[in-house]
């Protein structure tokens, strides 16, 4: 797995993301885009050894960026997306760690209104072996019953994609609606 596996920047141009985008990458152990909602971890945390190499990519519209993490801006409103991805040595195992991520995020998609909640999961099956599960993010002012609104767009989401031996976790910040986010999904799991 290399760097040329993440999504690069120019899937958001193309997106309608019109200032510049950064891309920060780096390797190793870290906070995946685990919601805070179901608690945040390490992918070493979760996976052990199959974590700890992890590839980071951080889409971010301004330089400055975290110390500690420069896949993550200091600002919160420059963060566009973040990526993290690894190789699991196996397709089953990837299919198996997928799983997983999903289900740790599933729980977001019901909270006390007013808080921000997840939507529905929407599924793209690229080719076997190559799929990508994701949730659109909605404000906690669009949350009244517990749950996502009906007939409302998200505003980004997560995604949990999987292609062969490699799985991932996709954060978008920015807010794309529901054609948007399918096609960023769509690239990003067919690049991994």
């Amino acid at each position: 797995m290399t760097d040329q596996h993440l999504l690069a920047a120019a899937e958001f141009t193309k997106a309608g993301i019109h200032k510049r985008i950064y891309v920060r990458d780096r390797v190793g152990d870290g906070r995946y885009a685990d919601a805070a909602c179901v608690g945040e971890k390490t992918l070493g945390d979760a996976f052990g050894a199959l974590g700890r190499d992890a590839h980071f990519r951080g889409l971010v519209t301004s330089r400055n960026t975290d110390d500690s993490d420069p896949t993550l801006a200091v600002n919160s409103g420059d963060q566009v997306a973040r990526e993290v991805a690894a190789n699991a040595r196996s397709r089953s195992m990837a299919q198996n760690l997928a799983e997983r991520l999903l289900l740790e995020e599933v729980p977001c998609q019901e909270e006390p209104a007013g808080h921000w909640v997840y939507g529905p999961t929407h599924t793209i099956d690229v080719a076997p072996g190559i799929s990508a599960s994701w949730m659109g993010t909605y404000d906690g002012d669009l949350n009244t019953t517990g749950t996502a609104p009906r007939a409302k767009e998200s505003c980004g989401g997560i995604a949990i994609l999987r292609n062969g031996s490699h799985y991932g976790v996709l954060e978008v910040d920015a807010c794309l609606d529901t054609a948007a986010m399918t096609r960023i999904v769509r690239a990003a799991v067919t690049r991994l």
